[in-house]
């Protein structure tokens, strides 16, 4: 179906019922369809939203209008026009970058923000050479294919999905083909992005050659300190139709959460049990997904991490597979997120088999006390999933501020004190 929104008719596919909605925007190159293999493994609870960019798919091509901010526009427009009281926005590639700018606006109904190999905020300067090459991408069949087997995949598409990304590709008006590459790539708003107050779940492939998981932990996730990424394995950049299941199933989980107000840990004791069962499983994106972007680590050897998502994830993955885990006192302070004041602070002693408890007690009181803390209740001591290792647990309250409404308990500093 056909929405007239700011004078331009956006196509729209709808699937599904139920209060909580997801609105997807596509690609540069795709369309609606982009999503069906996504949406069609999705529960019948949530309603689905796929929008055509204007100039793509169905939707009408006017000569002019493919910024960034046009197209927020013609997605808040269609939102607006179903009368969507609850959504998620769902953003891939250049959608990815559209989705950002329309969650920076904090729009009410708005619940949470997932970005799949999502352009990043920041400007990509592109020369003369290199805006014409791109805009010349989608010419012809033989340019797609090229494209599509170089750039796009990282593992074969269905004949009958390579097809329709020719098609997709090939049917985009000029404006549409130009207006990426030759504006909204280079457009800056990283400035906006400050602002996103909801949960956000960025998903990368391994392989993507486009928006690589490297680029994404540098320019993308220090600008959105609460995103939490995921990496899926063997896939490039059109995850959604390479790796649909996975996708659905990201996109599945995240939902419930929200549903479930879980998407943010709402206490201390939540925190550590997330960074507790990530740990000892070994599931890295997981065990990222507890900390801010902007976490500073310090090791025992005193190597010194700080807002470098990159570097702390090879640094957990590090101390996740060694045998056994070196022993260290890690202080985690609670940062504060979006409009909540939150402030509080949480312990992890890591160490081999071998260490006695009570010198462990010594050492965590030892260090809280020069944290100018005092303990606020032993929490529980869990048997490792590893036998390498035992992982124990204090909370701790900040000797000044009293903490008694955790709205979100994302990690945002972590200081090694003490080698045991």
């Amino acid at each position: 179906m056909k929405i007239n929104v700011n004078n331009t008719g956006i196509n729209v596919q709808l699937q599904g019922s139920g209060e909580l909605a997801l609105v997807f925007l596509h690609y540069y190159g795709g369309s609606s369809r982009t999503w069906e293999s996504v949406t069609g493994q999705l529960p019948d609870r949530y309603r689905t939203v796929a929008i055509d960019h204007r100039g793509w798919g169905l939707s009408d091509a006017p000569e002019s209008g493919y910024r960034i901010e046009d197209l927020a526009r013609d997605a808040e427009g269609v939102i607006s026009a179903l009368e969507l009281k609850r959504y998620i926005l769902v953003g891939h590639s250049m959608g990815g970058k559209v989705a950002q700018l329309m969650a920076s606006r904090q729009p009410e109904g708005l619940e949470g923000l997932v970005l799949i190999a999502p352009s990043p905020p920041s400007p990509m300067l592109l020369s003369s050479e290199e805006r014409d090459r791109l805009s010349s991408a989608y010419n012809s069949r033989e340019s797609v294919g090229f494209v599509i087997d170089n750039v796009l995949t990282a593992r074969p598409l269905s004949p009958a999905l390579r097809e329709q990304v020719i098609e997709d590709s090939l049917g985009a008006s000029v404006g549409a083909k130009a207006g990426w590459p030759g504006v909204a790539i280079s457009e800056d708003i990283t400035r906006e992005v400050a602002s996103i107050n909801v949960p956000v779940r960025v998903i990368s492939g391994e392989l993507d050659r486009v928006d690589t998981p490297e680029t994404l932990q540098r320019e993308l996730l220090p600008r959105i300190p609460h995103a939490a990424m995921y990496i899926i394995p063997g896939t490039g950049h059109l995850s959604p139709l390479e790796s649909p299941g996975v996708i659905a199933s990201h996109l599945a989980a995240f939902a419930a959460s929200i549903e479930k107000s879980a998407a943010v840990y709402h206490s201390p004791g939540e925190t550590i049990a997330a960074f507790d069962e990530a740990f000892n499983a070994g599931k890295i994106d997981n065990l990222m997904s507890v900390f801010s972007n902007r976490a500073t680590m310090k090791m025992t050897d005193g190597t010194v991490i700080e807002s470098n998502p990159e570097a702390l994830r090879m640094a957990l993955i590090a101390l996740t597979s060694s045998r056994p885990v070196k022993a260290a006192i890690l202080m985690v302070h609670v940062s504060r997120v979006a409009r909540f004041l939150v402030d509080g602070f949480a312990s992890y002693i890591l160490s081999p088999l071998n260490v006695r408890s009570s010198l462990i007690a010594d050492f965590c009181t030892s260090a809280a006390r020069r944290a100018a803390l005092s303990f606020n209740s032993f929490l529980r001591i869990k048997a490792p999933v590893r036998s390498s290792r035992k992982c124990y647990k204090w909370a701790c309250q900040g000797g000044v501020v009293m903490v008694d409404d955790f709205v979100s308990c994302q990690v945002a500093v972590i200081h090694c004190c003490v080698r045991i």
